[in-house]
């Protein structure tokens, strides 16, 4: 007995000692239960088909609001669960007991406060002798259904708003390609309608393919990979790329942004809109921003440089960087004196204030400045703030210059003006004198004509008188020959100046008519075979029929003196000949087209000559030719050789005698009767002297 006794008071204080245990575990197992921040239970399943709960967190309470006993805590949490759901959560618990599995489930729970929460539940069993253990937890993931529905919600209006944005969007995923130059590609995962609708690909086809392969022209594929870079490594990318479409190649400003998920590879959203129209203004508005002569730019109000063409910054020898984001004043342009900058200052100021200003200016250049026509122009917004100035400046250097030689053109015009006014008083008071000169040389002339000739008349009378009633052998007789030789000469002279003078008078009584030049020539030779025989000159004539229409006594005097020229300057041995024809009027046109440097064919028209027969054309010419072997002349000197008192050699020890008036009478006499002499002469050679007057109709 007392064996037995030992025995049972072993066995009592093990059994003691393992309750203490059990106590002291289960209260651990509280304390550590209600310290973790969920509704921690277990719940058991046994044979009998009975079910319940051992165990529940004092957490319980806080996060359910219902009591944590355990006693009917099934029932209580069911009666707070929405009745759809409710059946939905019995039929999970009794499929996790009757497979002994994992039970997990999400559910609204109305708490008894009116307030709802979503509650989270999830045990895993647990087989003992006779049951089925489940332990598990109770979360409040309120907040977080919260934030997954707000998620969903954003996904939602995101997705809606992705099909329904105008612009086209491409959502694209970062993955290892082929066909990339970079370590990633961007394959398309999604488009919207207005993708497919722009690029002309359906989104069938656009998924899975990189997006740079089906947008990207030839040739820009490198700049393409290095935009797609970018937007992985800096999150978010802008940027104005040129894409492939149906229409062609269009521009677009690219705007893409990066999200990583903790779940998947890195996406990126890219956005394109089309900015070809606004491109395309901004190319025809550089050009001529740019291609304007004039210096142009935009400013901020305070004088801020924004932007200057080509032209300015050419004129200068800079670049962009140099002006842009500096004062105006500072700039290399307007370095040009501290007065010059100050004002400067106060138009950008006047201007800021919306007042358009402009005035004259130099500008700096490369290598030295020039005069500017300047201005500043304001441009304001809706409200009449000044939001922007335009400064222009155009170069007026050589307007200026131009304005200045104008006026001292006007200045050296006035100056002429009033030289010229002068002049022609002097020119008048001179025309007077001239008036009065020939006044009283045509009395002078009057007076010898009466005065001189009638006694020279006499002189030569008596001498030739005197000779005849001497002999030869007499002194007095070779004193008479001098004396009729030298009053022959002196008349001579006296008639040449004569002639000339009513000549450039213009009252020399010409009366034209029918004139037998051949008959003229023959005389004329007739009488100077004499004196040609006693130099020892040989006269020979060539002559034809030649009438002009003429003065008897000026073609005498035309015929005369060429023929007396000729013989006068022409040596012992020589020979003259004197050649009359009529000149056809073919002949004539063309002598005259020669004569003007053209070729006058048979259509020439009446102002050929002076006259016309009736069919309007001019009538044949009586041409004289007289031609020597003499000294002849320089063809420089004709010109000279018509001017009165000119000879070959001149004063006093003078070669060859004679007034020096023939020649000049001769053409003055051609040219009044519509006539000319021309002269073909060559030093040492002779001349050939040829006179044409205009034609008598037979």
């Amino acid at each position: 007995m007392s064996t037995v006794a030992v025995v049972e008071g072993i066995l009592t204080r093990g059994w003691l000692r393992i309750q203490e245990r059990i106590r002291e575990q289960e209260s651990r197992f509280r304390g550590l239960a209600n310290s973790l921040p969920g509704a921690v239970f277990q719940f058991y399943a046994r044979e009998d088909g009975s079910v319940g709960h051992r165990f529940v967190s004092e957490h319980t309470e806080e996060i359910l609001g219902i009591s944590s006993d355990p006693d009917g805590f099934l029932e209580r949490c069911l009666s707070r669960v929405p009745e759809g759901r409710r059946r939905e959560m019995e039929r999970s618990i009794r499929e996790a007991v009757e497979t002994e599995s994992r039970w997990e489930f999400e559910t609204p729970f109305d708490r008894p406060s009116g307030d709802r929460i979503w509650a989270y539940g999830a045990s895993v069993p647990e087989r003992r002798e006779g049951e089925t253990v489940f332990n598990g937890v109770i979360l409040d993931i309120t907040e977080r259904r919260r934030a997954e529905q707000a998620r969903e919600e954003e996904r939602a209006r995101l997705e809606s708003l992705f099909e329904a944005l105008p612009t086209p969007v491409a959502r694209c995923e970062a993955h290892a390609s082929e066909n990339s130059s970079g370590p990633e590609g961007l394959q398309v995962s999604d488009v919207n309608a207005a993708f497919e609708e722009t690029f002309g690909v359906d989104a069938s086809d656009a998924c899975g393919r990189d997006v740079n392969d089906i947008l990207v022209p030839s040739g820009k594929e490198g700049e393409a990979r290095s935009l797609g870079r970018r937007a992985l490594e800096e999150g978010i990318l802008r940027a104005e790329v040129q894409r492939e479409t149906p229409e062609g190649v269009r521009d677009f400003r690219l705007q893409a942004s990066c999200r990583r998920p903790g779940d998947g590879p890195p996406e990126v959203y890219a956005i394109y809109t089309d900015i070809t129209g606004r491109k395309r203004r901004e190319r025809r508005l550089s050009a001529i921003f740019n291609q304007t002569y004039q210096f142009t730019g935009l400013m901020k109000p305070d004088g801020t440089v924004i932007e200057v063409n080509d032209t300015a910054l050419q004129f200068g020898d800079l670049t962009r960087e140099e002006v842009t984001g500096k004062p105006l004043w500072e700039t290399h342009w307007a370095q040009t004196g501290e007065e010059s900058k100050k004002r400067l200052k106060e138009a950008i100021q006047r201007a800021a204030e919306g007042e358009l200003v402009r005035y004259e200016r130099p500008v700096r250049g490369r290598e030295e400045a020039l005069d500017a026509d300047f201005s500043i122009r304001p441009v304001t917004d809706e409200e009449g703030d000044v939001t922007l100035l335009i400064p222009e400046a155009r170069d007026i250097t050589e307007l200026k210059e131009r304005e200045r030689k104008l006026r001292e053109a006007k200045e050296e015009a006035e100056k002429a003006r009033r030289e010229a006014e002068e002049a022609r008083r002097e020119a008048e008071e001179a025309k007077e004198e001239a008036e009065s000169a020939s006044r009283a040389k045509s009395a002078m002339l009057a007076n010898m004509s009466h005065e001189i000739r009638t006694p020279l008349t006499s002189v030569i009378g008596f001498a030739e008188a005197i000779g005849e009633e001497t002999s030869e052998e007499a002194p007095a007789s070779r004193f008479a020959g001098l004396i009729q030789k030298s009053g022959k000469r002196l008349l001579r002279t006296l008639d040449g100046v004569l002639n000339l003078s009513k000549l450039e008078a213009g009252r020399a009584g010409l009366t034209l008519g029918p004139v037998d030049l051949e008959a003229q020539a023959r005389e004329a030779a007739r009488e100077a075979s004499a004196k040609a025989e006693k130099k020892g000159v040989d006269v020979r004539l060539e002559t034809g029929p030649a009438r002009a229409r003429a003065d008897e006594g000026a073609a005498e005097i035309i015929v005369q003196n060429l023929l007396s020229n000729a013989i006068k300057y022409t040596e012992e041995g020589g020979t003259v000949w004197v050649r009359t024809r009529q000149e056809s009027r073919i002949q004539q046109e063309k002598s005259a087209g020669a004569e003007a440097g053209t070729e006058a064919g048979p259509e020439a028209g009446p102002e050929s000559g002076p006259e016309q027969t009736k069919d309007g054309r001019a009538p044949a010419a009586a041409v004289l030719e007289v031609e020597d072997t003499g000294i002849g002349m320089e063809p420089e000197e004709v010109e000279a050789m018509f001017e009165p008192f000119r000879q070959e050699s001149e004063g006093l020890s003078r070669e060859y005698e004679g007034t020096g008036l023939g020649l000049t009478v001769a053409q003055r006499a051609a040219e009044q009767m519509g006539g000319s002499i021309e002269v073909d002469t060559e030093k040492g050679e002779g001349s050939r002297f040829v006179a044409r007057l205009p034609g008598a109709e037979p």
